[in-house]
This record gives C-alpha cells, structure tokens and sequence, in this order.
C-alpha cells in the first residue's frame, strides 16, 4: 500500500473540496417558466412566461425601445418627462381613477426611464390579468396629456435637478458627460434646467406619437394565468395599438479614452476627497460583456481587500452603445492620490497577470446564483425577459445564462480586461481640497481646473 505524504494528504482533501463544492453549485437547478411566443399583426412581440408554481403572483412588463438617446439635442429630460406623465390620464380615465383601478385589482404600476428604453410594470393577479392587461393598454396606448398635467410634472422636475446632489452622484455624472461628450449619452437623462424650460407640451405630445410604437416593443406576461387565453386576450387588447414608422439608432458613438485626463474640483473646506475614474464599458450584446463582467467582479472584490475603507465602487452599465465603466472611492485628502496610483497599478496588474481558475470559477457561480434567484418571481422572470427584448439577446436567454457565463476561461477574462480597464488611459474626476490634492495629481498628468 502506498503512503501519502501530509502534503499529498492536504492536497486530495482540497481537490475533493473543491468538486464537492462546485458539484453542491450544480445541484441547484432552477425551474426555468416555459415561454411561449406570439408577434401580433402590429409587430408587437407577446411573449407569455408559464408559473403555475407560484400561485396567484403575476407581472406584466411592456418595454419600450425608444428611451432618452432619443431626446433632442436641446431638449434632453423629454423621454423622462414624458414617461412621468404616462398614468396621469387616459382618454377615458383620470389618474384618480386609474389609481382606483389598479387598487380594485390589487395592482401596482412602477415605470423606469433610461437611456435605450422605457419600462412598465405592472405587479398583480393572475385570476386579473385580462383586466390588468387592459388598463396597462389604456395607460400605455390611449395616454392624454393636459396643460395642467404637464406645467406640474415640468416644476416637479425642476424642483428635483435644483436639489443638491448626493457627492458621490455629483462627481460621477460629471465624471459620465465628460465620458460622452458631443453625443446623446452626454448630458443629463433628467435634463437640466435650460433643456427642460425648452420642452413645451407640444414636444410631449410628439415624442409619444412618434415613438410609442407597436413594432418598437414587447409585451411580456409571467404568471399562472392559462397561456392560450392570455395570448388570445392579448391580441384582443394590444392589437389595435398602431405600429409607427421606425426609428434608426444611428448615434454617433463615444470616442474612446486615449490618455489620463484629470479633471480636479476644488472643495477647500473639505478634509476628503472623493473620486472617480473610468473609461468606456461594451455593449450589452458585445461578445466580451460576460468576461469583462467576471473580470470586473473580481477587480471589486480585490479592490475590497486593499482598501477597506475607501468605500471603493467598481460600476459599469451595458446599453445598446458602449457604456460607462468606472472604479469610484474616497479617501482622506493626503491620501487619495495614493489610492488612486494602487487602484490603478491594481488594474494593471489584473491585465498583466490575469486571473486565477479556482477565483474566476467561483465569481462565475455567484453570478449565476444571483441569476437563478432573481427568477423566483415573476417580476425577476419578466425583467429578466424585458432585458433580453430590449438588447436582442435571444429567446432563450434565460436558459442559455450560466453557459454564457460559464464559457470564459482565464485566458477570455484576461483578455476582456486588457481589452477595457483603461486601455488607452482614463478620466479621472476628483473633488477635494485643491491645494493638497493637485500636486500629486500632477505626477499622473496634466490637471484641468473645474468649476464648482
């Protein structure tokens, strides 16, 4: 009989640690709902998402592919606006008596706005989905627009953007418009107080005509409702909302960062600094975006261990151009530009030596974990689905997830972070006392001074 050494010992019980714990990963399938899809005569996609398992909860999403990029050039905060004046009437119903419709049915309405879209979302009754179904229609398709409606949510508005912004969100967005200066990502999704003074009601009334498109969207229905009577309903509802001309997505994309550009705030009174760094981030349908995400996860938790205390954000936001990535932190003044330097040496140091298997394997099994449980409702089943619609990732997203997580070997998610953490360079925003931070600055790149 042959005698192991202690080491060879230690050795087996960590591989077989290691395939019991990746086995105890495998063994947590999820009961994927069945889809089953229908594109009415008006282009609208229907898709309906099969839970009998979970009983009377239900949500229908209909998402919309015309969002804030499509805000003209001195009018941005348009697409916002009107997202939050959809529900306050409709040709036959006042917001107080949508309000009273959506508490007889148990319902809720939650709408979302960004830059590539907008969302509804409607959380009720599967025994009501005919009648839910209608009313999210009537909010949705038959939407009026008032005078007075309009001049309250217009002030609403303004009175939001003239509120001090949180620090860290300030100097991020300064941070995003710098990123995409000179094209539609570059200013504010809500506007500013000069864009929205220039949006009258009549800019309202014709970006929902224009835009709110049968063939620009997708109708999405999860719940235990009979799938053949939803379809049919469904078509019943939804097939008179009439298909506009499309619209092209011809944007001019961002220009990529090709040196350190330093951008430094001055904020005397201040014993902190707060900062910012970054550069551009793929496409959500760009073939690198699930690798530079294991990448970036693992970049977050690293970042985490050397600097505890810097309350250190790796963020980033996949949309149909290249996005916004970006490594954001604080730190007391005398210390940030160090935690810069090791943030970036950080960076590099992932692009040069890679990433570990055992470390990628188990970021790939978080990811998929968060994936799984975000599908034991039917609002994670329908947003999961409304995302796929939105960015074209094919009908069998859910299904297809882990794996295409799972593909990207150390040698894929080396590459994808050499490929976009700083490739080229970085911006970099920082707010602070100036006469202590600049010098060190300096010692990075030439300073740009900005206002306040």
């Amino acid at each position: 009989m042959t005698k192991l050494s202690v080491r060879q010992i230690f050795l087996c019980c960590a591989i077989l640690l290691a395939f019991s714990s990746s086995a105890a990963w495998a063994q947590k399938p999820v009961a994927l709902p069945e889809l089953t899809f229908k594109r009415l005569l008006n282009d609208l996609q229907v898709i309906a998402a099969s839970t009998p398992g979970m009983g009377e909860d239900m949500t229908i999403g209909l998402v919309l592919r015309y969002g804030s990029a499509f805000d003209p050039a001195e009018k941005g905060g348009l697409a916002n606006l009107v997202s939050r004046l959809i529900g306050k009437a409709t040709m036959e119903r006042s917001q107080e008596e949508i309000q009273s419709d959506l508490e007889y049915l148990g319902a809720t309405l939650e709408l979302r706005c960004d830059w590539d879209g907008i969302q509804f979302i409607l959380h009720g009754q599967s025994s009501k989905f005919e009648r839910s179904m209608l009313l999210l229609y009537q909010v949705v398709g038959e939407a009026q627009f008032s005078e007075e409606d309009f001049a309250k949510v217009k002030a609403e508005l303004l009175a939001e953007i003239a509120r001090p912004d949180d620090p860290r969100q300030r100097i991020r967005t300064q941070f995003a418009n710098e990123l995409f200066r000179g094209t539609t990502y570059g200013r504010n999704l809500r506007g500013s107080k000069p864009s929205l003074q220039n949006i009258a009601l009549g800019d309202v009334r014709y970006f929902y005509r224009r835009y709110f498109s049968s063939g620009a969207a997708s109708l999405i229905v999860a719940g235990s409702a009979p799938v053949q009577q939803v379809l049919q309903k469904a078509t019943r509802i939804w097939g008179v909302w009439v298909k506009k001309e499309d619209v092209p997505y011809t944007f001019l994309p961002p220009r990529e960062v090709a040196a350190k550009n330093i951008f430094l705030e001055d904020d005397p009174a201040s014993p902190a600094a707060q900062f910012v760094l970054g550069n551009l981030w793929p496409r959500r349908d760009d073939p690198s975006y699930y690798a530079v995400v294991i990448a970036a996860r693992i970049l977050q938790g690293r970042l985490t261990k050397m600097l505890p205390t810097s309350l250190v954000t790796v963020g980033f936001e996949g949309r149909r151009m290249t996005g916004p990535f970006y490594i954001q932190g604080q730190a007391a003044a005398d210390q940030a530009i160090g935690e810069i330097q090791k943030i970036l040496g950080l960076a590099e140091t992932a692009k040069e030596s890679g990433f570990g298997a055992e470390e990628i394997s188990e970021t790939q099994n978080k990811w998929i974990e968060e994936f799984n449980e975000s599908l034991s409702t039917t609002d994670g089943i329908c947003k999961s689905i409304l995302d796929s619609e939105l960015y074209r990732l094919g009908t069998n997203y859910a299904t297809n997830f882990p794996e295409f997580v799972r593909r990207n070997g150390p040698d894929a998610v080396k590459g994808a972070a050499k490929e976009w953490f700083f490739p080229g360079g970085a911006n970099i925003f920082v707010r602070g006392p100036a006469a202590a931070l600049k010098p060190g600055l300096e010692s990075l790149g030439t300073v740009k001074t900005i206002a306040p």
